[in-house]
């Protein structure tokens, strides 16, 4: 049996790190409720070493010659079962504590292989006498003795497939009662010696305590009898004798062969409870394994007599002092998960249906948490942090281009999938990231920028009139101040006096803005000008405007005062 325990413990061992290596299946321990009802039956072998006081000092007197053997126990069996409820209490709900009720039946035959005495002692007359009491054979009581505790143990238990588990109960078991019921095959031999002696007042009895009865003695002894009757009936005699009034009998058995003893003291014991168990489904188990259970008892001995009237029988369990009880064998049982199912991140979704029991979530995603709140659990969104689309795995597309952050260079300028998500705003099939002029058009062979027109032929030789007062424009525009329309006066008169002349309408600007936007501001500013002397009545004919750009500054750019003198039109008569 001692084998079992030790295969049972092993095999514990053997399936815990299986166990470890599957901790991550649907089937762990955590995922079950965590209170349970154990009840099991148990059944095995029992043993007592038996400690007693010398029951001879129980007697008045007694000679050196009484003998009393110490007892033995044989014999022994148990069965009964225990009722507990645990709870366990670690993350991964492998530990756990219970308690709960034991109750044990033990049987076995406590002998007392020799027992005989002689002492002094008073008859019913109140004639003092020695007393020679023998038991015809070897004393059995056999015994049923009834247990009554209250098991505090620690709980554990491993589940590693959707059947199998492991689970152990270790702790102490705290005795509420002990009760032997016993019944005795007991019978005895009652010798007695009386000693008369003149005390004076009269004869009277006294305790003849010598080796050899005094030959003055009465000697009530079958030995006596048989020497002075062979073959004579020895019962028949002791009978006549004891009706005379002597405590005398032969093979004399108690009035009362049943009896009870009390173990009144509580104790503490030992409980070890290892099984294999099999799940009949998550709230079901059967349990089946061994046990082994220690417990010593202390009483308190009466000092009562086995015997000392014909009849009279007092359990030799009386003189007890200590009693080492060992217990052990198989049990099986069966395990309930009564409990709501164990929910670890109270969050309203039970472990055994929770994809993510270690972290609060939603039940509308198993028990999985939405931290962005774009509707996709975490467990399958790459931006948990960020709220997104569902077909770019809840990751944004801020510029909505159809190209997810991730794998957009410019993710909120929308852009083709050809530049990675960046924009091609005048269209050139140019970035704008690699584009010097992105907006305008232009070829790659000039970094998206336009081609300028070729040069103007030189014109032919002219004479020039000096016309240098500056038309002067506000920054970005081609408007005409009104303090130049008196200039303009005079190159329209100018015009109409000389057919020949012609005017020579240079604009400029300041460096406000790039070349390409310069060029074309200067070049509307000289057309403003010329367009106003056109409506004034000028002929087109007699005019050429030109736009030079920020590149012929008459002032420093640094300052607004030489900006906006840079900001001007030149009108230069000319005369073919």
């Amino acid at each position: 049996m001692k084998k079992l325990f030790f295969l049972l413990i092993a095999a514990s061992g053997m399936f815990s790190t299986i166990a470890e290596a599957q901790e991550k299946n649907k089937y762990r321990d955590d995922l079950l409720p965590r209170w349970v009802i154990d009840a099991n039956l148990m059944g095995g072998i029992y043993t007592q070493d038996i400690t007693t006081t010398n029951p001879v000092l129980d007697y008045k007197n007694p000679l050196s010659s009484s003998a009393i053997s110490g007892l033995k126990f044989d014999n022994g069996m148990s069965y009964g079962g225990n009722v507990q409820i645990g709870f366990f209490f670690d993350n991964k709900s492998h530990w756990g504590i219970g308690t709960g009720l034991m109750f044990r039946v033990h049987q076995g035959d406590a002998t007392m292989n020799q027992y005989g005495v002689q002492y002094q002692s008073v008859d019913d007359g109140g004639n003092t006498f020695r007393q020679i009491i023998t038991a015809t054979d070897v004393i059995t009581e056999k015994l049923n003795v009834y247990s009554f505790s209250v098991p505090v143990v620690l709980k554990y238990k491993h589940r590693f497939s959707k059947r199998i588990g492991v689970t152990a109960d270790a702790g102490i078991v705290y005795n509420m009662l002990y009760q032997n019921n016993y019944t005795t095959n007991a019978a005895f031999n009652y010798e007695a010696v009386y000693k008369h002696v003149n005390a004076g007042n009269g004869i009277t009895t006294v305790y003849d305590n010598g080796a050899t009865p005094d030959p003055t003695s009465l000697v009530l002894t079958s030995a006596q009898f048989q020497g002075n009757n062979p073959g004579g009936d020895v019962a028949s005699y002791f009978a006549t004798q004891r009706n005379i009034g002597y405590n005398v009998g032969w093979g004399t058995e108690p009035s009362n062969k049943t009896g009870e003893v009390n173990y009144s003291q509580s104790s503490v014991g030992f409980l070890f409870q290892p099984s294999l168990s099999y799940y009949l489904s998550d709230k079901v188990a059967l349990n089946i394994g061994g046990y082994y259970q220690y417990q010593m008892f202390t009483h308190a001995p009466t000092g009562m007599k086995l015997t000392d009237k014909v009849g009279e029988y007092n359990s030799f369990l009386n003189n007890t002092t200590t009693t080492k009880t060992n217990s052990y064998g198989a049990n099986i049982g069966v395990r309930f998960y009564f409990s709501k199912f164990s929910d670890r991140d109270k969050d309203g979704v039970p472990n055994r249906f929770d994809k993510c029991p270690y972290v609060p979530g939603l039940k509308d995603f198993d028990g999985c948490p939405d931290t962005d709140g774009d509707g996709i659990p975490d467990s399958e969104d790459a931006c948990i942090d960020v709220p997104g689309l569902k077909h770019f795995n809840g990751c944004p597309d801020s510029d909505g281009d159809g190209i997810p952050n991730f794998d957009d260079a410019c993710p909120y300028q929308p852009g083709p999938a050809k530049f990675m998500g960046c924009p091609d705003t005048d269209g050139d099939d140019i970035p704008d990231s690699e584009d010097k002029c992105p907006n305008e058009a232009g070829p790659a062979s000039n970094d998206g920028c336009p081609i300028p027109p070729p040069p103007l032929p030189p014109p032919p030789p002219i004479h020039e009139h000096d016309m240098s007062e500056p038309i002067l424009f506000d920054v970005g525009k081609a408007k005409i101040s009104d303090v130049s329309l008196p200039i303009l006066a005079e190159a329209i008169m100018e015009l109409n006096t000389h057919e020949n002349a012609f005017i020579m309408i240079d604009g400029h600007t300041d460096i406000t803005g790039g070349n390409v936007i310069n060029d074309a501001l200067s070049f509307r500013r000289a057309n403003a000008v010329k367009n106003y002397l056109i409506d004034m009545g000028a002929s087109p004919k007699h005019m050429i405007a030109v736009g030079h750009g920020s590149r012929e500054p008459i002032a420093d750019n640094a300052t607004p005062e030489g900006r906006a003198a840079n900001r001007r039109v030149i009108m230069t008569l000319k005369h073919r």
